[in-house]
């Protein structure tokens, strides 16, 4: 039985129910540096006593484990550090058990299995900084990473991906329930075709966060994905890299906005200038004959439906010369409540026409700005119309004038009752010729956010839970033009606003 033990890599340490040694097999010399002739006999405690510290400083240990051995009463797990004679640190895995649970063991009693862990607590703490230092790199990759099984639950996700889509990501979640916006999976999931053909794959797409404002709660993402293999090359695993695109796609659809801006605002002052001349005649002579077949009922119909659409098609053809010329800006000390009353004179016929009520809440003590006054009644005079084509069937507009949180700006509201904006449209609203009117040219709200970025202000869309549409413009009181100079002319028509439309005077 002897010769057995001392074949076994493993120490054996047995103890009679005296807490007397009587096994102590070669591997256990070799753990403790003691020969089995100094303890086999001996009380596990006197042991520890019989040999001091400076002879061998690990011994003084066994003292401790003997209370904590016996009192278990049961199989337990111990790991202690133990110094050897040489000086070197070895830490020691303690398995004890009653020694009735070994076969070919008698009478009561303890056998302890020593194992030499120090290599494997080695490799374990190798692996604990390895992975931290991974885990460090994963999360401090500022694109999303998550890693998903074949049933496209997640395993794994970095914190730029909760960053990204502002919100918790749970482990065990399907990656298209968390990441899209309708929580379904998506068409040409590209983990799906690496999964299939153990290639990587990308896709765009769009998702739908919380960030905290209504602009970056849609981003647009490239996902890319690899495989993880196992031993068989058997796909596993895929990791999905998800890079944020949104200012790449925005800057180029700014891009290709540009140009077909470019492209359009040429031949739209060709044709506006083309259409002017031949309309003045059209109006001109609708003129003519609506005073001098005053008493033909069915002519003054048809010469007032032909002037009403001439200022139709001059309007149009204003807001094009408007939005392809540079803006020319003359400063000035403006009053912004009296610009309002002026941009929505023009409008008064109509108001009454179509029962609509408007209510004025104008700050009194309202401080003038330094603004080109044509260009913000131009900019107020198209919010105004867009209310007022809101309530074919009448309303309210109500017009309210404030200082901003800071004294640097002053701020505008205008809100209608009318039948507000979709909401997949409020994204579209300020692109060129974009519009919801059947008559509508898509330019209006266009020139609005020109002339407000003129003038470094800022313009929002809300809709109020009462329903319609509250516009809010803020405009700093010191136009960039004043505080840095430059007010030169730079030789462009300044008056882009409707052209009077004439008639032909009568011979006398």
């Amino acid at each position: 039985m002897s010769s057995l033990l001392d074949s076994v890599t493993t120490g054996i340490v047995s103890l009679d129910g005296e807490g007397k040694i009587r096994v102590f097999n070669a591997a256990a010399e070799k753990l403790f540096g003691l020969p089995r002739s100094r303890v086999i006999g001996k009380a596990f405690r006197e042991v520890g006593r019989s040999v001091s510290d400076h002879d061998h400083p690990s011994l003084a240990l066994w003292e401790r484990l003997s209370d904590a051995l016996w009192a278990a009463g049961a199989a337990l797990e111990l790991e202690c550090d133990l110094i050897q004679k040489n000086g070197s640190r070895r830490i020691i895995s303690y398995s004890v058990y009653p020694l009735g649970r070994i076969a070919w063991s008698v009478g009561n009693g303890l056998v302890i299995m020593l194992e030499d862990i120090t290599r494997k607590k080695e490799m374990e703490d190798q692996i604990s900084d390895a992975r931290k230092k991974l885990l460090a790199v994963f999360d401090g990759i500022t694109d999303g990473i998550q890693v998903v099984d074949a049933y496209f639950r997640i395993t794994a996700v970095n914190k730029s991906m909760t960053a990204l889509l502002g919100r918790d990501i749970k482990l065990g979640a399907r990656c298209y329930e968390s990441c899209m916006p309708d929580g379904t999976k998506c068409d040409s999931c590209p983990a799906e075709e690496t999964f299939r053909t153990a290639l990587p794959a990308s896709v765009m797409k769009r998702l739908t966060t919380t960030k905290r404002s209504a602009d970056d709660q849609e981003r647009y993402v490239e996902i890319s994905t690899f495989p993880m293999l196992d031993r068989g090359n058997r796909v596993v695993q895929v990791v999905e890299y998800i890079k944020d695109v949104t200012e790449r796609v925005r800057l180029a659809e700014r891009l290709e906005h540009s140009r077909r801006l470019a492209e359009l605002g040429e031949m739209a002052a060709r044709v506006a200038h083309e259409v002017r001349n031949p309309l003045n005649a059209i109006t001109g002579a609708a003129h003519f004959l609506s005073s001098e077949y005053t008493g033909d009922d069915t002519l003054q119909k048809f010469t007032s439906l032909i002037k009403r659409q001439a200022v139709r098609v001059n309007q149009v053809a204003s807001d094009l010369l408007y939005v392809s010329k540079p803006m020319r800006t003359r400063v000035a000390n403006v009053n912004v409540n009296a610009v309002l009353d002026q941009a929505l004179d023009p409008l008064c016929e109509q108001l009454r026409d179509q029962n609509i009520v408007v209510i004025h809440e104008l700050s009194t003590d309202l401080p003038t700005i330094e603004a080109d006054e044509l260009q913000l009644e131009q900019a107020f005079h198209n919010l105004f119309r867009n209310a007022v084509e809101a309530m074919p069937d009448g309303g309210s507009i109500r017009i309210r004038t404030s200082v901003g949180e800071t004294d640097e700006r002053i701020e505008v509201r205008i809100e209608d009752s009318g039948t507000g904006i979709a909401e997949k449209d409020k994204k579209k609203i300020f692109q060129s010729f974009f519009t919801t009117k059947i008559k509508g040219t898509g330019l209006g709200l266009t020139i609005v956010q020109r002339v407000l970025k003129n003038h470094d202000g800022t313009i929002s869309v809300e809709q109020p839970e009462s329903g319609g549409t509250r516009v809010i413009v803020r405009l700093l009181r010191s136009h960039p033009i004043a505080r840095h100079g430059s007010g030169k002319d730079d030789g462009i028509p300044r008056n882009c606003g409707p052209a009077p439309l004439t008639a032909p005077h009568r011979a006398s």
